[in-house]
């Protein structure tokens, strides 16, 4: 709450009392709903006081447990009067505590979330051992007021969680809960800057419920977040290296710091992340916080830097994970080609080979990898077998679904010659697809023609197969 805030909430406390029923909105009636139906004594010492306060205490005792509505009501109203005469004719404004307190939950029973605020605020400052029996009531007013509103939320109605949301923030502020969900509205509402203030406001709570703690970690990602989407990307370094002092194993917050580096021109200290990250995930197949794809984002990342061993290695990764990933492959032999490994070079061209026959970019690359690694009969059957291409079928894309996935590419005709340099003639040839699972078992295969295709002719190719999971592909010539 800003000083300006307060200052005028103190001003309500000499306010005389409303008619309750000119309060009875849904925040009072959630306000009251949230309170003891019989007077609980105080847990603490209160100071101070006079006949006034006195006869405060006893109108609130009415006012909590009468029948008649009418009878709260006028209860309630009237210790609210008496006990502000208290504060202002009998000059205890500095004096007693008692007289804040019955104040302050006279105003809870009116639903005024504002006045009981600023009372109990009063009260503890004369009153601190009571910290404990003032924060009870705040916080059952608070989950009052922040349920409703959640069930606001629930049927799409953000206008009356707001306000639930506010109240509850007037007299609790030491939950993020409520922050947060308002941050989240306003960021639905793409009203960014009222968004940060919140997620803000939600990260500045110092909760010990870990419910509570948890989601005041999450309110700093999200803001985080918020700042990176938002070109802000130097303020979201900053607030996600908080976070990680929060949550130092969270791999999440890892990657976002990495791309907030980025994002503001920090690379080397990005690459440390990813490396941290890259050197956390396991070498071959297993559970891991860091999928597949964090992986290949990483190695695109370091061949980008032209740190291509990094890469290579990162790709390997990859790899041993899934060895039909086509794309790591591919990937991985170029950061080798960048390097000069012919050796590994012509290793990966070999396996994209087992997964693309009919690639001629792929016998490029494994007669380059032979030709750096001197190996000069691997060049040689490297460009006669790439030579003999009747066609060169070029892979695009792959489109999963939960059931299936459908391979598409396109095929072009060349100018085929054997190893004595004769042309061959062109024809037909049929593949077989087979889309594989995460063990790189088959779990579909469909048969596919490519019709003959003169020297530059073209013609799409659309495979589409069944079967759940599937996760890689591979094509046989038959």
């Amino acid at each position: 709450m800003t000083r300006m805030a307060f200052a005028g909430a103190a001003l309500l406390v000499f306010a005389a009392a409303g008619p309750l029923t000119a309060q009875e909105d849904g925040v009072a009636r959630r306000v009251v709903g949230g309170l003891d139906t019989r007077l609980v004594q105080p847990e603490c010492k209160l100071d101070g006081g006079d006949f006034r306060v006195s006869s405060g205490k006893t109108y609130l005792k009415t006012g909590i447990e009468a029948s008649e509505a009418s009878n709260r009501a006028r209860a309630i109203r009237d210790g609210i009067r008496v006990v502000l005469e208290s504060l202002t004719e009998g000059g205890l404004a500095n004096k007693s505590s008692a007289a804040w307190y019955y104040l302050g939950r006279l105003y809870l029973q009116h639903g005024d979330v504002q006045g009981a605020d600023t009372a109990f605020t009063k009260a503890l400052a004369m009153a601190p051992g009571c910290k404990e029996d003032i924060g009870k009531y705040r916080y059952r007013v608070w989950v009052s007021l922040y349920n409703a509103g959640n069930g606001f939320r629930q049927q799409k109605n953000d206008d009356s969680a707001m306000v639930m949301y506010r109240a509850a923030n007037q007299i609790y502020r030491e939950s993020p809960l409520a922050f947060l969900n308002q941050a989240d509205i306003f960021a639905q509402q793409k009203q960014t800057d009222s968004a940060l203030a919140y997620f803000a406001r939600a990260a500045a709570t110092t909760p010990t419920d870990s419910t509570h703690v948890k989601a005041r970690n999450q309110a700093i990602f999200n803001m985080g977040v918020l700042l990176l989407n938002n070109g802000r990307a130097a303020e979201a370094v900053v607030v996600f290296r908080r976070f990680l002092t929060l949550e130092p194993d969270d791999v999440t917050g890892k990657k976002a710091l990495a791309q907030a580096f980025r994002a503001a021109g920090m690379a080397d200290s990005a690459q440390v992340i990813e490396h941290e990250l890259v050197s956390s995930a396991p070498a071959g197949e297993g559970d891991s916080d860091i999928s597949e794809g964090d992986l290949f984002d990483i190695a695109v990342q370091q061949f980008k830097d032209k740190s291509y061993a990094d890469a290579a290695a990162t790709f390997g990764r990859i790899i041993a994970r899934n060895p039909w990933n086509r794309d790591a492959l591919f990937n991985q032999a170029n950061a080798y080609l960048a390097l000069g490994d012919g050796p590994n070079l012509a290793a990966a061209a070999a396996k994209l080979l087992v997964i693309e026959p009919l690639s001629e970019h792929d016998y490029s690359l494994q007669a380059q990898g032979h030709k750096l690694a001197a190996n000069q009969d691997g060049l040689y059957k490297a460009i006669v077998a790439r030579e003999a291409l009747l066609v060169n079928l070029e892979v695009e894309g792959i489109k999963r679904t939960a059931d299936g996935a459908t391979l598409t590419g396109k095929a072009t005709g060349r100018e085929a010659r054997d190893e004595n340099n004769k042309v061959l003639e062109p024809k037909a040839i049929g593949l077989t697809v087979e889309f594989l699972d995460e063990g790189g078992a088959v779990v579909g295969s469909t048969e596919v023609q490519i019709p003959k295709l003169g020297v530059g002719e073209t013609a799409p190719v659309s495979v589409a197969g069944t079967g759940a999971g599937v996760r890689s592909w591979r094509y046989k010539v038959r």
